[in-house]
């Protein structure tokens, strides 16, 4: 069950693994309105998401100065740090995915764009940190965020596994599991659409969680038989 030669997947972890727009959509809002700014629908903040808190506050306030955007972007991490997953919930299968691989001895990891406290808060509070052995969110010094492939070399270091891949509903999934050379599963149902995932060339797309665990099995096997 321990045996280096059997695979680790690596997730991203909103719109991946859980829905979280609406706790992300309630920050933003909770900073934007302490400041007399426009609030946006949790549709809109879906499009901000994916490049970490700075990006998602420039998206959510454009044209403000970099001075109000800090004062934003502090307002939302007080609230955020109270209130990380009030609304999430795990996609349907996604608790029975991480059961099967974890059962397979495959290594389990997350790698997210979101602070790395409200990161382990969110993975608390919705009973997922069990499932995994490394769980890696946004520290601007030990871990930047992605595309960054700081995070994630370290990550598959630890880990200790010969075979790795990342699943993802972003751009900076795939561009991230290029640079560092592992092979990237493009989720569906999250923030982006096929056509912009696509560039990064994944060895799959899965419409929904049950089709990428179905996915990451087959190439689990195939790794087994190299």
């Amino acid at each position: 069950m321990s045996s280096p030669n059997k695979p680790s997947a690596i997730f991203d972890l909103d719109g991946t693994l859980i829905d979280a727009f609406a706790d992300i959509a309630a920050a933003v809002n909770h900073g934007l309105k302490h400041y007399g700014l426009p609030t946006h629908s949790v549709e809109d903040v879906r499009g901000f998401v994916g490049n970490g808190v700075t990006k998602l506050i420039d998206r959510a306030a454009p044209g403000h100065t970099d001075e109000m955007k800090d004062k934003v972007m502090a307002e939302l991490m007080v609230y955020y740090q109270t209130h990380p997953a009030d609304h999430a919930f795990t996609y349907d299968g996604a608790i029975a995915m991480l059961e099967d691989l974890r059962g397979r001895g495959w290594k389990l990891g997350i790698l997210s764009n979101k602070p790395h406290h409200v990161t382990m808060l969110t993975c608390d509070k919705l009973g997922l940190t069990s499932y995994f052995d490394d769980i890696v969110g946004e520290h601007p010094v030990n871990a930047p965020r992605k595309p960054d492939p700081t995070a994630l070399r370290a990550q598959i270091k630890r880990m200790g596994r010969d075979r790795a891949m990342l699943a993802g509903d972003g751009v900076p999934d795939g561009v991230v599991a290029n640079t560092v050379g592992i092979p990237f599963a493009a989720c569906l149902w999250g923030t982006r659409i096929r056509d912009e995932l696509a560039p990064n060339k994944p060895f799959c797309f899965a419409e929904n969680v049950p089709e990428l665990h179905r996915e990451l099995l087959k190439w689990g096997d195939l790794q087994s038989n190299q």
